[in-house]
């Protein structure tokens, strides 16, 4: 996967903080960031980029009113100091970050943007062999393993287990290890088939293949209960439901 080329116009200090962000992923690149929105339209007129970071308020102009100046409008992430609300029904603008803007926030952005992003368009005077198409693997997110980006169907994931300050993935063919707390993770998988039933536990529901009142089994993994959740976690299994 080519490295995507992220443009940011804002003030200095969310800059930096963006830089610093930018830069802890591998999937990332930073090609520039400009203070004024003149020097950033110059830029854009000569360069394209793949995600532009954006004050919505730029010093004698809005973000939005920037945007229409563009040739090539690139997607498109705001920042802004407080919550606030912009056009919707624009595919191109992904989401709004509200300063300071947190690691975990800039995470679920980047998210946004894999999921919103095309899949390459094949040229029409490029012979190519029909291929069939690969099965519907369903929803996915992003998780950011050391500094790459990998792709987690939300499907093939059995439990999500918390160890200190990092979090291990198990899934039906690996383990993935990302460097994030359980609460931050639990928080991505939120509403999407999965329970906490232990501190330092979370699982999939639909993978539940058998449990008592202290232990769920998954795949062959034995895993604790604990007291404050048994109750909650027998009546969700055997109401059968998948969304937390």
């Amino acid at each position: 996967m080519s490295r995507i080329k992220c443009l940011i116009i804002d003030e200095p200090y969310a800059s930096s903080v963006l830089e610093s962000y930018i830069g802890e992923l591998e999937s990332l690149e930073h090609v520039g960031t400009f203070y004024h929105a003149i020097d950033g339209l110059m830029y854009l007129q000569q360069n394209k980029i793949d995600l532009l970071f954006l004050d919505i308020m730029l010093p004698k102009v809005t973000g939005e009113a920037f945007l229409e100046l563009l040739p090539c409008r690139p997607r498109v992430i705001f920042l802004s100091d407080r919550k606030k609300r912009w056009k919707r029904g624009d595919d191109y603008i992904l989401d709004c970050l509200v300063k300071p803007i947190a690691f975990e926030s800039f995470l679920a952005s980047i998210d946004r943007y894999f999921a919103a992003v095309p899949p390459p368009v094949v040229k029409r005077n490029v012979p190519t062999r029909r291929k069939r198409s690969a099965p519907d693997r369903g929803p996915f997110i992003y998780l950011f393993s050391g500094r790459s980006a990998v792709k987690v169907f939300l499907d093939e994931v059995l439990y999500i287990e918390g160890v200190k300050k990092y979090t291990k993935i198990k899934t039906i063919e690996k383990e993935l290890i990302v460097h994030q707390g359980l609460t931050e993770i639990e928080i991505r998988f939120a509403g999407r088939g999965f329970m906490r039933v232990h501190r330092s536990l979370i699982v999939a529901l639909n993978k539940v293949t058998a449990f008592t009142e202290q232990t769920i089994e998954i795949a062959s993994h034995i895993l604790p209960v604990s007291a404050p959740y048994r109750r909650q976690v027998a009546r969700r299994i055997l109401a059968g439901l998948r969304d937390v």
